[in-house]
């Protein structure tokens, strides 16, 4: 069976000239690995392509080790000395992408190796990191491409690559590089043309097919007061590929070097469009004054618009159920803002400086030597930031662990078990429709898509039986129930009908379990139980104004009880979710089975009818 990862449609690349092994000593400055491994998991990173990595067998068992089998790397070292010379290395996540059949193979010893993965039905991706010399100039690297191109030459049962990636150690446009030298020439871009042509990759990378005016750099140097910048790390790709690439950018990080990162995302070329699925109220911010002063504000106002039901009356303007929907939506919306508010400062200092290092690189006269100085001080600043919100985070995870990570708790769990990428269903077979020719017809849309497993799971809920009058159905139920020797007393039957009390709300409220996934509206069962310990809190203080949410709550179940469940109203929205059976055709959709998230209160309300019964 295809492993799940290896069926992603999208997958983000990245290359990176890491300039040495550094150490792996806890929270030395020189750690590069651990900022790294941080990178890769907040960017998404499936497969990152690193230069001049210093690594050896050992110190690769050794990452392997410290990393919990989280990443799987495949490298090529230097012939005799590995740990201070060249090397190169595929970095893949298993969080991301499946290893599962992945291979490497060197082209050159410590120069170029060739990473073959698995892909989207079957088909698998090969992929070519390059570190090309530059110690011994033109000369050596010119000689370095010749040997690239002829070992695809000889060796014929090796697939050319569909990108070439790495540290090419030269530039092949004025853009490339500043301050700008006059009558430059390097004679080893003849032989990366050649190379380029041998394996058919287009001829411009593809972020300067993508940008062919723009200027970006991803290395820095400062040398006797000047600064000097290039793009020396570059992403070739296939025509046939380029059209599914997207989203190319340079970035420095917060990784001790002096090259910055370039990414870029290959999808395929029936890859869906995924959205940013449904909100969920930030927990973390259930004890900020001023989002708690907010939610109070507002649960008051709700009990008030209460109080004007009980004297004014119901209307279907105006009700305990829509008092219950605009309270949800309210408080929502609040945390979202507030949560984009407290933007931590870091963070906000970082999108600030990005955005004025991008600024400096738009303006003209980028020869000037001043200028080259402010964006190559700008670049380190950026860089330095980066790396400190990493280390801030690792002492964060750190912390957490220790906290956690002894424990049978969900965090334990996880982090003990393998991580599972999101399921995406390709294409549905539209039932009983064919072409002329019989074959079956799939559906790619994914609002088409929705409504054949709309139409499906609405069918599997009815009958077969042949439609019969009212009075007949009646008489069927009532033969049934004659059969049924088991009655509920007179006090059980006063006891159902009764109205759902306050109490009964609130032990199902508080007898739901945390961490489970919210509905639609995203509100969890922490937000309402948070609320209700303020509101016991708030009654031991007769100055105080108290929110009772139990009680809004209640009153909007007994609106319910006797008008039933307002269409305008989300209530009983559900979102589904198809889980594959594992088992059948996967573009069927009958090999699917639903999981239907519904909303907190709503299920308060079944969690309770369920307590009286």
């Amino acid at each position: 069976m295809t492993d799940r990862k290896a069926q992603k449609m999208e997958m983000r690349l990245a290359t990176l000239n890491i300039n040495g092994f550094g150490n792996l000593i806890r929270d030395h400055d020189e750690n590069k690995w651990s900022t790294m491994y941080r990178m890769l998991r907040e960017q998404r990173i499936g497969v990152l392509m690193m230069q001049e990595t210093h690594l050896t067998e050992e110190r690769r068992d050794t990452l392997h080790r410290i990393f919990s089998d989280k990443i799987k790397i495949f490298h090529t070292e230097h012939t005799s000395s590995p740990t201070t010379k060249e090397g190169v290395a595929f970095i893949l996540n298993k969080n991301i992408i499946s290893t599962k059949g992945a291979t490497a193979r060197t082209i050159v010893p410590g120069r170029a190796m060739q990473l073959t993965i698995e892909w989207r039905g079957g088909e698998l991706r090969h992929l070519l990191c390059i570190y090309a010399p530059t110690s011994n100039g033109q000369a050596e690297r010119k000689r370095f491409f010749e040997e690239v191109r002829n070992f695809y030459e000889e060796h014929a049962d090796v697939p050319r690559p569909h990108l070439m990636a790495g540290d090419f150690n030269a530039t092949e446009s004025d853009l490339d590089r500043a301050p700008h030298k006059a009558n430059r020439s390097d004679s080893s871009l003849e032989a990366l043309d050649a190379l380029k042509r041998s394996l058919n990759l287009m001829i411009t990378d593809g972020w300067r097919e993508t940008h062919p005016t723009k200027q970006d750099f991803t290395f820095f140097r400062k040398a006797n007061g000047a600064a000097a910048m290039s793009r020396l790390d570059r992403i070739y790709v296939r025509r046939d590929v380029f059209a599914w690439m997207r989203n190319w950018e340079i970035k420095p990080i917060g990784v001790r070097t002096d090259h910055s990162l370039v990414t870029v995302c290959m999808t395929t070329p029936r890859a869906p469009e995924i959205g940013k699925g449904r909100p969920l109220f930030p927990l973390q911010l259930l004890s900020d004054k001023n989002l708690k002063k907010q939610m109070k504000e507002r649960g008051v106002r709700a009990m008030r618009e209460l109080d004007e039901i009980r004297k004014l009356g119901r209307s279907n303007e105006l009700n305990p159920q829509r008092v219950l929907e605009g309270l949800k939506s309210d408080w929502m919306t609040a945390a979202r803002q507030r949560e984009k508010a407290m933007m931590p400062r870091l963070l906000s200092e970082i999108k600030c400086m990005e955005r004025d290092l991008e600024a400096l690189k738009d303006r003209e006269g980028l020869s000037n030597a001043n200028k080259l100085v402010d964006i190559e001080a700008a670049t380190n600043q950026l860089r330095k930031l980066q790396e400190k919100r990493l280390k801030l985070q690792q002492i964060s995870s750190r912390a957490k662990h220790k906290r956690e990570g002894e424990r049978p708790t969900k965090y334990w769990s996880r982090l003990h078990k393998d991580s599972k990428p999101r399921e995406l269903i390709p294409a549905l077979e539209r039932p009983d429709v064919r072409d002329r020719a019989g074959e079956r017809i799939y559906e790619e849309q994914a609002d088409k898509m929705a409504e054949i497993a709309r139409a499906h799971y609405d069918g599997v809920q009815r009958d077969d039986c042949p439609t019969i009058d009212v009075e007949r159905r009646d008489q069927d139920i009532s033969d049934v129930l004659e059969h049924v020797n088991v009655r509920l007393t007179e006090a059980q039957q006063e006891k159902l009908s009764a109205e759902l009390t306050w109490e009964e709300c609130e032990c199902a409220l508080m007898g739901a379990k945390n961490g489970t996934a919210p509905g639609l509206d995203g509100i969890q069962y922490e937000v309402w139980k948070r609320m209700h310990e303020r509101f016991k809190e708030d009654k031991r203080h007769p100055d105080s104004v108290a929110v009772d949410v139990v009680g809004i709550l209640r009153e909007a179940y007994l609106d319910i009880q006797e008008h039933g469940v307002m269409d305008e109203t989300s209530f009983t929205d559900g979102w589904m979710s198809p889980i594959y059976k594992e088992k059948g055709e996967r573009t069927q959709i009958v090999n699917y089975r639903p999981i239907t998230l519904l909303n907190t209160d709503y299920k308060v309300l079944t969690k309770a009818l369920a307590i009286k019964l």
